[in-house]
């Protein structure tokens, strides 16, 4: 079964704890591989020679001899990480990993943005837009082409290996080479349920490729036999030819396609998410190179540039965005949500780039982004700033950290802003308590329990809500409400609900409030008193007070002579020395040492 001469591989320092589904993975991954790869192995040995690499670095520097044999490195051992001897650093890692499967669980909007991608097989010469158009045309070698492409080996790997992304990747691998005990088990489960998860993205990729490779394969294969090839050799070139150019323009983790930067436990934390825009900035940094030096095609590489620099990521974000949704609205829109949607694109644009270009780009991008929340906190009106969105801001320097953060700060925010909501709504999908629960759980165990709660909820309100066509494809395809400007009609009116019962809670606290004081103020005694002194015009003062006692003077009328204290401030009063207009002494009262009231200072 192993297919190893020898019978079975030698067993390894950690061989008792493995299984025999590892020991197989163990045979084709290092024992096998340096078979298949003998020729490879061999030639690569002779390049690149001590001496040579001597060389290499005495023209190149230190820096790219490090990252040429990281890459030669993983390419002899079939890995994109150099595992540490640190066991609390590879758990944290396998953790960090898991993350990112949790937030690609049943992703089908990324699934939908991943079939974009069709178009990096259209050229300026044998597949230019006209000739892919031709083959497309001609549908029964199309369909042919298409599924021999799509069940080729190179798709097949991707789409059992994950072959799309270096985290992702990952989780097979780790799955595969999992141990024997409860926790092991546990762990592995969770990484099967994430691994199915990618299913959805897993078969978006291969049908972008098939899709789009296969009038390119066809019309490289014609090229080829103009040139006097035979079918035989024209069908092999025009396939490698394929297979490069979706290694080069789509996700891949192969190992000669991954920076030094993604391969590393840094690199992992940071530049999650980032394999296809690093690809894209390399793509871009190379078209430009070869523009200015004259290499190539000219208008391929202006339109590399063009497309890989700034066109695919613009539809990419307008797509992420949902402001393709709301331009395709079938009504106009509120003109306030289409330039917010579009100054987010515009920012996500510049992120894509800065990221792609790697770890100091990230930083560059998440501090622009830290300056930027931090001005749009302090403009906002009073009562609306939230600083913690700042903090969010600056830990989305790791996107898997910022994510876990975002979901428990967002968890916190539900269960606050939703306060009586939960027993108004009752035991419905919709319940924030529930939301929030299920978000918590996934930001702190990977287990995609929010996702799933999100998606109940989208479909739900696809389904029953009063929208528009538009919204409900989007929200069934996984397009949040809050971008697509949908609100839950339930929810909404539970907040209502709510909020009435609290104040009619608040009002009935008051009341009850009110009587409790009265009935003490009665028990004490304490009634209301009218002042008992004469006014001016010969009426009784209408002033009153709270007291026990009969009759009460207010301060007006109240028994006074000079150097009193009434209010018992230990300020003497005294009446105002000055005289009005009229001649008569004023008779208003003063605690000022001039014996001045405030009129005659």
């Amino acid at each position: 079964m192993s297919k190893v001469k020898d019978g079975y591989l030698e067993p390894g320092p950690n061989w008792v704890v493995q299984t025999i589904a590892s020991d197989l993975n163990n045979v084709v991954e290092r024992v096998g591989r340096k078979e298949f790869l003998a020729e490879y192995l061999a030639n690569a040995n002779a390049i690149f020679s001590n001496d040579n690499l001597n060389k290499i670095e005495a023209i190149y520097g230190t820096r790219y001899r490090e990252a040429l044999e990281d890459i030669l490195y993983r390419m002899e051992n079939g890995t994109n990480r150099i595992q540490g001897s640190s066991r609390i650093v590879n758990g944290f890692t396998e953790w960090i990993n898991a993350s990112v499967g949790a937030i690609m669980f049943v992703n089908i909007r990324s699934a939908l943005l991943q079939t974009i991608s069709m178009v990096n097989f259209i050229n300026w010469s044998d597949n230019n837009v006209f000739k892919a158009a031709a083959a497309y045309a001609n549908q029964p070698q199309f369909w042919k082409d298409f599924a021999m492409i799509y069940n080729s080996d190179q798709l097949k790997q991707r789409r059992k290996g994950i072959r799309i992304d270096v985290s992702a990747s990952e989780l097979t691998k780790t799955f595969a080479e999992g141990g024997t005990t409860l926790l092991d088990k546990t762990q592995a489960l969770l990484r099967y349920l994430l691994e199915k998860g990618f299913t959805p993205t897993q078969l978006a990729d291969s049908f972008a490729i098939a899709m789009g490779g296969a009038p390119f394969y066809r019309n490289r294969f014609n090229t080829y036999k103009k040139q006097g090839l035979s079918d035989a050799q024209a069908k092999e070139k025009a396939m490698l030819d394929f297979q490069e150019i979706a290694e080069e323009t789509q996700q891949s983790s192969r190992e000669d396609l991954i920076s030094q930067q993604q391969a590393s436990v840094l690199g992992r934390l940071i530049l999650a998410f980032q394999n296809v825009t690093m690809q894209m900035t390399r793509l871009t940094v190379k078209a430009v190179s070869d523009l200015v030096n004259r290499r190539g095609d000219w208008k391929t590489n202006v339109s590399k540039i063009v497309y890989y620099g700034a066109v695919q990521n613009i539809i990419f974000g307008s797509l992420q965005n949902a402001l393709a949704f709301v331009m395709w609205g079938d009504e106009e829109e509120d003109e306030e949500m289409i330039k917010d949607k579009t100054t987010r694109v515009a920012n996500g644009v510049l992120d894509s780039f800065l990221r792609g270009t790697g770890i100091y780009g990230a930083m560059v991008s998440t501090l622009k982004n830290v300056i930027l929340q931090t001005k749009a906190q302090i403009e906002a009106g009073f009562g609306k700033r939230d600083f913690s969105k700042i903090a969010v801001d600056a830990v989305n320097l790791s996107p898997p950290i910022g994510s876990k953060v975002r979901k428990i700060v967002s968890s916190a925010k539900t269960i606050a802003y939703n306060k009586g909501i939960s027993k108004e709504i009752g035991f419905r999908i919709e319940n924030p308590i529930l939301v929030a629960a299920a978000t918590a759980v996934e930001a702190l165990t990977n287990i995609p329990l929010g996702r799933l709660v999100n998606k109940a909820n989208n479909v739900e309100e696809a389904i029953t809500g009063n929208h528009k066509l538009w919204q409900r494809v989007a929200l069934i395809m996984g397009w949040d409400r809050w971008s697509l400007g949908v609100k839950d009609e339930e929810l909404e009116q539970a907040k209502k609900d709510a909020k009435e019962t609290r104040d009619s809670r608040r009002k009935k606290e008051k009341q009850q409030e009110q009587r409790k004081q009265e009935e003490d103020k009665r028990k004490k005694g304490i009634k209301k008193v009218r002042c008992s002194g004469i006014n001016s015009s010969g009426k009784r003062c209408g002033l009153t007070t709270e007291t026990t006692a009969k009759t009460w003077k207010c301060f007006h009328h109240a028994t006074f002579k000079d150097g009193m204290d009434r209010d018992g401030d230990g300020k003497k009063e005294y009446r105002c020395t000055a005289k009005k207009s009229n001649g008569q002494r004023c008779k208003n009262k003063t605690e000022n040492k001039n014996k001045r009231c405030y009129a005659h200072q």
